[in-house]
């Protein structure tokens, strides 16, 4: 079975959709004609080779005959030579006619001696004239006397080497002709065997032929179908071996395009799929022809959910597809740029670039390239923020400064009561705004890579007691209690002595000022799987919101401006641990709950840890 129904076809379709049928057809064509062909011949030559073996039995016959004959016309007595006409066609049951000299005929095994006398002369018949000539006289034609077709022979008698006389013999062709018929059957079945057998030959050797065609056939059609592992057999070193040899190596050849194609496709999918940026490709008919993962995480497209479907059915967006419109309507060579606003699946700011995609004579596409420019907006944002804060946070203590240098020149300074107090607050604004500066600089310095780090093995609960001896004055004058829970005890982490104790004095402090009086600031230190060490700063404080939570480590943010500043907080010490933590290869991790605390969480590799786990040391920069 080959998977469908061979139409039925009539004779004409079976010869000319058949190659077996048209071969064995040809064979036996062949043949047929090769039997007429050779029946003709075979015809032909019989008949000569009959004729001549009848003519030679004639001239024996003759010869045997020539001396009575000659005795008989050097003194001929009719009835002699009646009875020697009749006694020599006995044997030979030929016709026998002595004829004289003259062209008389002295006697006719066929003609009654009465009836001799009306015979015509006989000396201008062919054979007759060819004998008196010197040869043997021979000719083939139908006798006017007994009227059927003989063949004559007629030889010369001669006495003392001059002619007397001829003696002739006929025999009826129907000798030689009765035995046409049986040679004729036996021809024609000779010939009906041969083609029956070139029939089965041809049926025989076409299908060996066309077997293997058949199969290429069905083999050509699985590769057709994809199954690229098929093979054409190959049995022989013939036209139809070289064939399925070529068909074979076509398909090698085809199976190495293919396997090149799809690599060629592969990278370019791999490169599209590995672009940031976002790619779709859309034909004239508005269906998606390509669509890269980072446009499908864009709008949230499963993988192969989007080729070939429309672009409105796939991506809901009016300005997108305004923008593909106006790029299909723009010149060849013409780019179009559009900031696009996506509300769902997320919000997101698509910076859009549109070209023309020519795909073939009258059929237009468009090529959209989509820049993902949330972050750079939201960057951009933030650095505005960044000025703003930097600008009200400067002019707050310089203008509290200004004032009171103003009211101390305006004669406040001869009150030295108040004059002490107002150059007391100045002090403070000056000191607030040293410290704003410095942590500006260490900011700005450690984003920059000019803060070197000194990473060796440190005594993590020796760097905690010098911090907690720093921040104990003011937990204390809060009433706020310090734990510092470390094991064990000698727990070493691979950190810059330094700026782990400013992570630490950042941190505990930010705990200390945001904690009300009664509560405690709790320091925890474990090692962890992986040489690494966990490190916890956890507060009974107010807490902080959760809205607030993901943007607490920017700078100058502040959850409750007011407290932070009285608190002579500077808005950097997060933002400037957060960094640190990350220069010390570590992981920071803030949770929150209001009004039940604060929990900082940063990670450092241990002491001892191995060289590829050790972050790099950050180098000035120039």
């Amino acid at each position: 079975m080959t998977g469908y129904d061979a139409p039925v076809l009539g004779p004409l379709q079976l010869v000319r959709g058949r190659i077996a049928v048209k071969l064995t057809l040809t064979l036996v064509g062949f043949v047929a004609l090769c039997l007429i062909a050779a029946g003709l011949y075979l015809n032909t030559a019989l008949e000569a080779f009959a004729v001549d073996a009848l003519e030679a039995r004639l001239v024996t016959a003759a010869r045997l005959l020539h001396d009575d004959a000659r005795t008989l016309l050097l003194r001929p007595v009719p009835a002699a030579v009646q009875a020697f006409v009749q006694r020599a066609s006995a044997p030979t049951q030929a016709r026998v006619t002595l004829i004289a000299l003259d062209g008389a005929v002295l006697g006719d095994s066929e003609v009654p001696e009465a009836q001799l006398t009306r015979l015509e002369n006989h000396r201008d018949r062919p054979e007759v004239r060819a004998a008196l000539a010197g040869g043997i006289g021979r000719d083939l034609r139908r006798s006017v006397s007994v009227d059927v077709p003989l063949l004559y022979m007629a030889l010369a008698v001669r006495d003392r080497g001059q002619p007397v006389g001829v003696l002739r013999l006929a025999l009826p062709l129907s000798i030689v002709t009765s035995s046409y018929a049986r040679l004729h059957g036996v021809m024609v079945g000779g010939g009906l065997l041969a083609l029956a057998v070139a029939a089965g030959i041809g049926l025989f050797v076409a299908g060996r032929v066309t077997r293997p065609v058949v199969e290429m056939e069905a083999i050509a059609r699985r590769m057709s179908e994809g199954e690229y592992t098929a093979r054409a057999p190959v049995r022989s070193v013939d036209e139809i071996g070289a064939l399925g040899r070529a068909l074979n190596a076509m398909m090698v050849a085809l199976r190495e395009k293919i396997d090149d194609l799809q690599e060629e496709r592969a990278k370019a999918t791999a490169i599209l799929d590995g672009m940031v940026e976002g790619v779709i490709a859309v034909d004239g008919h508005e269906c998606i022809l390509l669509m890269n993962e980072r446009a499908r995480a864009m709008f949230s497209v499963g993988p192969g959910r989007g080729d070939g479907k429309p672009l409105p059915e796939v991506i809901r967006n009016a300005d997108l597809h305004e923008l593909f419109r106006a790029s299909r309507a723009a010149g060849a060579d013409t780019a179009l740029r559009r900031e696009v606003r996506l509300g769902h699946p997320i919000g997101r700011l698509l910076d859009v670039t549109a070209v023309p995609l020519r795909l073939g004579v009258g059929e237009s596409g468009a090529v959209m390239v989509l820049h993902d420019i949330t972050a750079l907006r939201r960057l951009e944002r933030v650095r505005t923020e960044f000025v703003a804060n930097v600008s009200h946070e400067l002019r707050t203590p310089l203008t509290a400064i200004q004032g009171y240098l103003e009211t101390l020149l305006g004669g406040a300074l001869e009150d030295s009561a108040n004059a002490r107090r107002f150059l007391e607050i100045a002090f403070r604004h000056t000191e607030r705004l040293g410290r704003l500066l410095n942590d500006l600089t260490d900011l700005s310095n450690i984003e920059l890579g000019k803060v070197s780090l000194r990473l060796a093995p440190v005594r993590f609960a020796e760097v905690l007691g010098s911090v907690l001896d720093i921040v104990r004055p003011k937990a204390d004058a809060g009433r706020v209690g310090l734990i510092a829970d470390v094991e064990p005890a000698e727990l070493g982490v691979h950190a810059d002595h330094d700026r782990l104790a400013q992570i630490l004095i950042n941190l505990i402090d930010n705990a200390v000022k945001y904690t009300p009086s009664g509560g405690w600031v709790t320091v925890r230190a474990r090692p962890l799987a992986g040489a690494r060490v966990d490190v916890r700063v956890r507060d009974t404080g107010v807490g902080i919101p959760r809205a607030d939570l993901p943007r607490i480590t920017e700078r100058f943010y502040r959850v409750d401006k007011a407290r932070s500043r009285e608190l002579g907080g500077t808005g950097l010490g997060l933002a400037i641990v957060k960094h640190l933590v990350l220069a010390h290869g570590g992981d920071l991790d803030i949770t929150s709950e209001e009004g039940e605390g604060t929990t900082v969480r940063f990670t450092l590799a241990a002491a001892g840890a191995a060289a590829d786990q050790l972050p790099l040391p950050m180098e000035p920069s120039e």
